[in-house]
């Protein structure tokens, strides 16, 4: 069972669920609700790594991440089509990891699905 820690929310930015569950979903290892957030023609730029194209893809790379022991949520930032998300991971291992996402959506809308990620992801002492 992974740790969630973040501060409370006032429960008035749709995105910031968004953000939230896409980062809980990788975190669990739950593929499916990774892939429900991400359209199909999604770009997922893993700096320094690789990049992710298309849900399918999304799906197979969230479903091989092994289940994490914590998460803490730094920033949840929305603002129009793009919103970020920052925080860090406790492996099960015990290894710790920052991470920032910054996001892009196709349109405002409540039901846009993410079309566009750029993850940084850096290991800490």
């Amino acid at each position: 069972m992974v740790t969630i820690r973040s501060a409370p929310d006032c429960g008035n930015a749709p995105r910031k669920e968004v953000l939230r569950d896409l980062v809980v979903a990788l975190a669990e290892g739950n593929d499916e609700t990774v892939a429900a957030l991400v359209g199909e023609d999604v770009e997922w730029n893993l700096v320094g790594d690789t990049v992710l194209r298309g849900r399918e893809a999304v799906r197979a790379w969230a479903a091989d991440l092994p289940e994490a022991k914590e998460v803490a949520f730094g920033s949840l930032i929305t603002h129009g089509r793009e919103a970020g998300v920052d925080g860090t991971i406790e492996a099960a291992d015990g290894t710790r990891y920052a991470f920032c996402h910054v996001l892009r959506f196709p349109g405002t809308a409540r039901t846009a699905k993410i079309a566009e990620i750029r993850s940084y992801v850096l290991p800490t002492a």
